[in-house]
């Protein structure tokens, strides 16, 4: 009964961090109970960092291994990124497709109201530092350190890091762009993470990876102002 309920609190921890922010990510747009996009986004960040921070010590030992081969990656990725998005945006059926199925994502200007004030600087650094610390932290410990290994054994933990089946491998990059608008980026992307994750039997260096993919995406973002990839 012990180790059980063991395991369960170990689900928790995975998962939990996610949640925190996925759940808020829901009402972004609709402005529920009066709240603004900027308050709602800082407060999924926050409620994320704080599950995380609160569950760490669920969470494989921190290594550095495989971090050159991460950074690489993360270059690669970006262009991946932007190439296939671009790819998917030109294909009409497909676009109006997954914006049947996802509604597409909320493609926030930050400076739509003129020029920039010191609020929305403070918001653009807070956003930029959800993609590329936040975000990436939470998304790697579920997907990655939880998901991967949960396909392959229920005691996920019992399995090394970086082990994949076939169904494993292929079921997270599924699930994984099923959860963006980008559908064809993000399998691709995803395949190349999950490359990294057996290579390198560390989560840490997909947290970097992706740490890396979203940093430059944001400063992609605020120099050619695509703001749909938010």
């Amino acid at each position: 009964m012990q180790r059980e309920a063991n395991g369960g609190g170990s689900i928790v921890a995975y998962v939990a961090p996610l949640a925190c922010y996925m759940i808020p990510t829901m009402f972004e747009a609709s402005k529920m109970f009066g709240l603004s996009y900027e308050v709602v986004c800082t407060l999924k960040g926050v409620l994320a960092i704080g599950a995380f921070l609160a569950f760490r010590r669920h969470y494989p030992v921190f290594s550095t291994a495989g971090f050159r081969l991460a950074i690489i990656s993360g270059v690669v990725g970006l262009f991946v990124w932007i190439g296939l998005d671009r790819l998917q945006s030109s294909v009409p059926a497909l676009k109006q497709l997954v914006q049947m199925i996802q509604g597409g994502r909320v493609g926030y200007n930050p400076f739509s109201e003129g020029a920039p004030s010191a609020s929305q600087i403070a918001f653009v650094m807070v956003r930029l530092l959800e993609l590329a610390i936040i975000v990436p932290l939470i998304e790697e410990i579920f997907w990655r350190g939880f998901l991967s290994r949960f396909l392959i054994a229920e005691d996920f933990e019992k399995v090394e890091q970086g082990t994949f089946t076939r169904f494993s491998f292929f079921a997270v990059a599924v699930l994984f762009a099923s959860a963006h608008a980008e559908i064809l980026a993000a399998i691709a992307w995803c395949m190349i993470i999950n490359w990294l994750y057996a290579k390198t039997k560390n989560v840490w260096a997909c947290v970097l990876m992706h740490g890396v993919t979203n940093g430059l995406l944001g400063c992609y973002i605020l120099m050619t102002k695509e703001w749909h990839l938010w």
